[in-house]
């Protein structure tokens, strides 16, 4: 029988706890080190960068979940965009301090917070300064799209993906222009026609406006929102699992080709990950007597993920720089930038996006004269689905349009 719909499957609480957490761990170990050499090494390190795209991927299979649903569109970006723009915010504040400690600058009009580096002492390894520009650029999402706008944080990338994959799939769903009988075709051309723009448009000598569009789309990255499809229409009788194993697997040959085969070892890692997600889509709850013994702080760390996620590389690095001053080892180090990451993405989620979702929720449904179906928003992630089980699909339907429904 299916499960009611307060039942909250713990199976994807834990996948979105890996995917945010091996982020934190590989930005924390491996990239830490390449951006700023002078940190060094740490006890360990994570090179497999497979958990951004294991977000992506869930994403798209609860895009599919929840997109009949009323608002789902405002939903969704009144949880995420107020909560981007506090990360941007704190984050440019931050590291405008910490850069005027460590390279020791001096400004011009502005001062600290917004002037113009005049003098800084010299260094082997400089840290950006973000200016003002970068900042505007990063609340607009430009970073990719305009030459010369710096990352505050690289982290951020996944952020304009989401959005422009959110607003394709708001405009999509009510026009039922994805269905049953054409998602095939839809699906497998999000895997090829970004291969073929790559090594026929988008080449390295390409005109830069040619870059920015390709990369402001993320059309190397597209295929991961069609793995997350194709996953929900296996998961609700849509797609064959020969289908869906041969799909999966020409997905991560185009991850892989669009990285010139560079990083193989993490496109591998991401492919034992979707076994994972399959297996979370299409089995039952992981609910057994030691995952239930943890489901408390699995839930919580579920519940700030997307505040962990934004809040953590730059500051983790700050942190990282000022305790190798103060003579910490590499093992203090690692460890009070992984706290700092759950204390700072806690504090986001609570101060920041849960009463401004609850705010523009509120808001939105009085100007449309009714009230929201919950005074307080749910804990659960964004992408987190809040019902389960799925019918049969039936001749020309929507995949989208569904009584749609995790198993």
């Amino acid at each position: 029988m299916p499960e009611t719909s307060s039942t909250r499957k713990i199976s994807w609480d834990i996948l979105r706890v890996l995917a945010v957490f091996a982020v934190v761990v590989e930005h924390i170990t491996h990239q830490a080190p390449v951006n700023h050499p002078e940190l060094g090494g740490y006890p360990f390190s994570l090179p497999l960068q497979f958990g951004a795209s294991t977000m992506l991927v869930v994403s798209a299979f609860f895009v599919c979940v929840t997109i009949g649903r009323r608002g789902w569109l405002w939903n969704r970006v009144a949880r995420l965009v107020p909560t981007y723009f506090a990360a941007v915010i704190v984050t440019y504040v931050v590291t405008r301090i910490a850069v005027t400690v460590f390279d020791r600058h001096a400004y011009g009009a502005g001062g600290w917070l917004f002037g113009a580096s005049v003098a800084s002492a010299p260094s082997a390894v400089p840290w950006l300064l973000p200016s003002p520009h970068d900042l505007l650029g990063n609340l607009l999402m430009m970073q990719v799209w305009v030459p010369g706008i710096h990352w505050i944080d690289a982290s951020y990338w996944t952020m304009p993906v989401q959005i422009a994959a959110f607003v394709v799939a708001a405009l999509l769903f009510p026009r039922r222009w994805l269905n049953a009988r054409n998602a095939p075709l839809w699906l497998w051309s999000l895997v090829i026609v970004p291969v073929v723009l790559r090594f026929t448009v988008r080449t390295d000598d390409a005109p830069q406006w040619v870059k920015s569009i390709f990369d402001g789309l993320a059309l190397n990255r597209v295929q991961l929102f069609g793995v997350g499809v194709a996953i929900w229409l296996w998961s609700t009788g849509r797609m064959r699992v020969w289908h869906l194993g041969v799909y999966i697997l020409a997905a991560l040959v185009a991850q892989d080709t669009h990285a010139y085969f560079t990083d193989t070892p993490s496109t591998i890692a991401l492919g034992v990950v979707l076994l994972v997600v399959c297996i979370a889509a299409g089995g039952r709850d992981w609910d057994v007597p030691f995952v239930r013994r943890l489901a408390p702080a699995i839930t919580w760390l579920a519940g700030i993920s997307f505040g962990v996620y934004l809040i953590h590389q730059q500051l983790g690095f700050i942190v990282a720089r000022t305790l190798l001053d103060l003579g910490a080892t590499p093992l203090e180090r690692f460890a009070a930038s992984f706290a700092l990451a759950v204390v700072l993405g806690w504090l986001l989620t609570k101060l920041v996006e849960r009463p401004v979702h609850r705010l523009l929720t509120q808001s939105h449904a009085g100007k449309l004269g009714r009230s929201p179906a919950s005074p307080v928003p749910s804990p659960r992630p964004i992408s987190q689905a809040n019902t389960v089980g799925a019918g049969p699909p039936t001749s020309g339907e929507s995949f989208a349009a569904a009584n749609s429904q995790s198993r």
